[in-house]
């Protein structure tokens, strides 16, 4: 049977997966934290801390809710709600056995959101071979698309903000607390709906290669664990470094290298938890009830991917040449 219509967007357009105990401003209490950190150094935002502010926000958004952002920008699409996989009687095939494991969630009788959402992009339906280029060609565009990134934040950062304030403003509390914020909110969600996480797990064979041992719970789990503790860490290292630099503390050189280590962590977890993006793009995966994505969600979410590992690459990079330069000092 077909899902009814997806349930309206929470009060204040906020992520839906959130502690019932926090309100509908929690998002907004994050990033007003990070703005309190900054105004304790005496300083104004500048425009590029102010940037990142609302990337910050549009990231969050996309990563946990798209729902909201899709509906700002493209309207339902009718036939999309009507297209339903017929789940195989037999596996003779490689896309066969693909879309048995898309009717039924592994170790779970709760049938998966693929049964009655098509994947609009129309991949799932694709030669195996051809599923499996798109998977590597994903990785490779957002290689592709990443170099440059950074190399246009590194021009910012020494032609427009000049490499002191970069690392006073930005490298040292603003950028570690909003993505260490973004990482932690995100490691909650994998534990308070899991089941939306798991939902979105490739099913064993997607693409021809996808055989990774581990149930979807499990892989949900620790990718959660990960992004709990190493968002906290971004957290407690940034706002550390705010408070230190106005207290002129002594600092501790093992305590320096938590934020790069933090931050490379979570660079390469970004990258591991890429297929999960990729199948939502190939076989129409959603987070539990949410309605079929429109190919812009997708577009959006890739650059929003981009902007991602461009930040922590040269947040891991700039605060370990700055945490290794300060121990040879």
């Amino acid at each position: 049977m077909a899902r009814s219509s997806s349930p309206s967007p929470p009060a204040f357009l906020l992520p839906s997966f959130l502690p019932c105990k926090l309100t509908s401003s929690s998002l907004e209490l994050c990033l007003l934290t990070s703005y309190v950190m900054l105004m304790m150094r005496r300083r104004c935002v500048p425009s590029g801390e102010g940037l990142i502010l609302l990337l910050m926000a549009l990231s969050y958004y996309v990563r946990h809710h798209p729902a909201v952002l899709i509906s700002a920008f493209t309207l339902p699409s009718p036939s999309l709600s009507t297209r339903i996989h017929q789940q195989p009687t037999a596996i003779s095939s490689g896309n066969d056995f693909v879309n048995f494991h898309q009717a039924t969630k592994r170790g779970s009788t709760k049938p998966s959101s693929l049964v009655t959402n098509a994947s609009p992009s129309g991949i799932d339906e694709w030669p195996i071979i051809s599923q499996a280029a798109v998977f590597f060609g994903t990785y490779a565009g957002l290689a592709l698309a990443s170099f440059p990134t950074i190399k246009l934040i590194e021009t910012f950062s020494q032609s427009v903000v000049g490499l002191e304030k970069w690392r006073i403003n930005i490298i040292d509390s603003t950028l570690p607390i909003l993505m260490g914020l973004v990482y932690l909110l995100g490691g909650i969600g994998h534990f308070v709906a899991a089941d939306s996480f798991q939902d979105i797990y490739p099913a064993l064979g997607s693409w021809g290669i996808w055989y990774l041992p581990g149930s979807a719970a499990f892989h949900v789990a620790w990718t959660g664990i990960i992004e709990l503790v190493c968002g906290a860490g971004l957290i407690f290292s940034g706002i550390r470094d705010a408070i230190s630099s106005e207290d002129g503390e002594e600092e501790n050189i093992l305590i320096n290298f938590i934020k790069p280590i933090c931050a490379s962590i979570l660079f390469l977890l970004t990258i591991l938890v890429t297929p999960a993006n990729i199948y939502m793009f190939t076989h129409g995966a959603v987070m539990g009830d949410m309605a079929p994505l429109d190919m812009s969600f997708h577009v959006i979410r890739f650059a929003v991917q981009v902007a991602f590992l461009s930040l922590l690459f040269t947040l891991a990079r700039d605060s370990f040449f700055y945490a290794w330069g300060d121990e040879l000092d």
